[in-house]
């Protein structure tokens, strides 16, 4: 007699590896945005800071990150950072969700920003895809605005945030 697997053992098998991959994908990929976002929040909050020391030497924030005391990547494997307002009140950033360099459009497409208003209330908004927003829980810290992000500094509104 001959030893072996049946034909229908063999799909069996296949099946119920396919339906374990079919539901661990989608939380594999919630995990790895998760640390990408956690990458993003990093470079804001050293860049937040550096502006914060920068205003106390100097009266007000800048948009020359180089004048900093801390050194902040523009661009990094996953996120594009820019300083979109900097004036003696005010001050707003964004990491807007990049592959190398070249922003992300679709489902993907999402961004972080942190604002500082005149009386130095901390605002952090996530904008872009609600569901990535929601799929790294950025928690009572960042607000989702319902907005895309936008270079110009109109887009990712401030609704809710906490102070510093």
């Amino acid at each position: 007699m001959k030893k072996g697997f049946t034909l229908i053992e063999l799909l069996v098998v296949v099946l119920i590896i396919g339906i374990l991959s079919a539901t661990a994908l989608p939380q594999y990929t919630k995990a790895v945005e998760k640390s990408r976002a956690s990458e993003a929040m990093s470079l804001l909050g050293t860049l937040m800071n550096g502006e914060q020391i920068y205003k106390m030497a100097n009266g007000s924030y800048t948009t020359d990150t180089t004048a900093l005391d801390v050194e902040i990547p523009t661009t990094t494997k996953n996120f594009t950072v820019s300083v979109l307002t900097a004036n003696s009140t005010t001050f707003r950033a964004q990491a807007v969700r990049a592959n190398n360099g070249v922003a992300t459009t679709g489902t993907s497409a999402y961004g972080l920003v942190v604002n500082i208003d005149s009386v130095g209330t901390v605002t952090r908004t996530c904008c872009g895809d609600q569901t990535l927003c929601k799929a790294f829980k950025v928690g009572n810290d960042w607000a989702y605005s319902g907005a895309a992000c936008s270079s110009s500094g109109s887009g990712g509104g401030h609704s809710g945030g906490s102070n510093d």
